[in-house]
């Protein structure tokens, strides 16, 4: 499952939201005849600026914790309602992508479920440390979304 860690957010957010609330501090101390350099109020600029230094990371919080929840829910439900199956490894190379130094490995499956066998392209991030126990030919447990064949979770 992912996770962000607390002081993740802690460590990324606060910084900007004080400097935020210490923009429109600073503009409700401004004189209200103070211009910026393009003439326009300089305490309604600062509490623009104040706003989106708010706004802005309380958003990006919120879309990754989002994105974040939506992998999680898809996962525990592939986990407790996918239909369990089994997926012959029929070939698998690297593409040459890496996510936090680990490949991202393209694997051809023959997936048996009680219901059908077919094969399928699925690209997975696989540890580096595991490459060398997923032989080709290797039967691996897996498990299926019941209605999007497509959708699957490989048990390594």
């Amino acid at each position: 499952m992912w996770q962000v860690s607390n002081k993740i957010w802690i460590i990324t957010t606060a910084p900007l939201l004080l400097v935020g609330v210490g923009m429109i501090v600073y503009g409700t101390m401004v004189s209200p005849e103070a211009l910026t350099d393009d003439g326009y109020p300089l305490n309604t600029f600062l509490y623009m600026m104040g706003g989106a230094f708010i706004l802005f990371p309380l958003l990006g919080a919120l879309g990754v914790s989002y994105y974040y929840k939506r992998i999680n829910d898809r996962e525990t439900f592939l986990m407790n309602d996918g239909i369990k199956g089994e997926a012959e490894i029929l070939s698998r190379e690297q593409t040459g992508t890496y996510i936090n130094e680990q490949p991202q490995v393209k694997f051809n499956l023959l997936i048996t479920t009680p219901m059908d066998t077919y094969e399928l392209e699925h690209k997975e991030i696989v540890n580096l440390l595991d490459m060398g126990s997923i032989p080709v030919g290797k039967k691996v447990p897996v498990m299926v979304h019941p209605d999007n064949p497509k959708d699957i979770i490989l048990m390594l």
